[in-house]
């Protein structure tokens, strides 16, 4: 069961029991000129985020702008 959870593959919901995760819908993030992306596993503190299961990895965008966006890795398409 760990290794299911750590894969981001079942969700476990003390006391009621384990159960396999949704597929969650998905929203287009759009890059622009300049803009990059990255993978990466979350932080512990990022993990905390509403919503963020174990085994997620997150998307980070860089803005040319030099601001930041994270965003749950199975949640979002990248795209231009």
């Amino acid at each position: 069961m760990a290794l299911l959870r750590s894969e981001g593959l079942v969700i476990v919901e003390p006391p009621r029991g384990t159960f396999v995760r949704a597929i969650e819908p998905t929203e287009t993030v759009t890059l622009l000129k300049g803009d990059t992306a990255t993978a990466r596993m979350p932080t512990p503190a990022e993990r905390r985020e509403p919503e963020m299961g174990e085994g997620i990895p997150v998307i980070v965008i860089f803005r040319a702008d030099g601001s930041r966006e994270l965003y749950a890795a199975d949640r979002i398409r990248v795209g231009r």
